[in-house]
């Protein structure tokens, strides 16, 4: 079920920013995405855990591919031609540290406590995120990029 929420929100992405906008999206989809994970702190043992995992997992599945085609597109419309290739390595890069880093914070906070309590405080920091999101935006994309926002007309 999770595997069919990432096929299904990456095929609506292109739809649904087209009917309610670029900075709508990031900003909704971006904080409904952060709310999802906290609910993996209720698994409990048999039928009813395994449900809910479930429906988190298909929740934050689903807005992550609807949310990070957006960002993709986003951060490259704000990037000159001239670092795209930088631009993305460095986006790569810092993406696969945080994750080994805070990975291994949640394994040793896991490891002092429990792994409820782990999952608990991820999830309670994660609703932070949020507030890292672009704001409204104020300038146009990267002056050597053009914004297309409809398929061209021929004279």
């Amino acid at each position: 079920m999770p595997c069919v929420a990432g096929l299904v929100g990456s095929r609506l992405a292109h739809r649904v920013v087209t009917r309610y906008g670029q900075y709508r999206i990031l900003r909704t989809v971006g904080t409904v995405r952060a709310v999802w994970l906290i609910g993996l702190a209720f698994v409990q043992p048999g039928v009813a855990g395994l449900a809910t995992v479930i429906a988190v997992e298909f929740a934050i599945i689903l807005s992550m591919s609807l949310y990070n085609p957006v960002l993709a597109t986003y951060r490259l419309e704000q990037t000159p031609r001239d670092r795209t290739v930088r631009t993305l390595a460095a986006w790569s890069i810092g993406t696969s540290a945080a994750i080994a880093v805070l990975s291994a914070l949640g394994g040793l906070l896991a490891d002092a406590t429990s792994p409820r309590t782990a999952i608990t405080v991820a999830g309670l920091l994660i609703l932070a995120s949020p507030l890292l999101l672009p704001g409204r935006p104020t300038v146009a994309p990267a002056p050597d990029r053009e914004l297309v926002t409809t398929a061209p007309t021929s004279s």
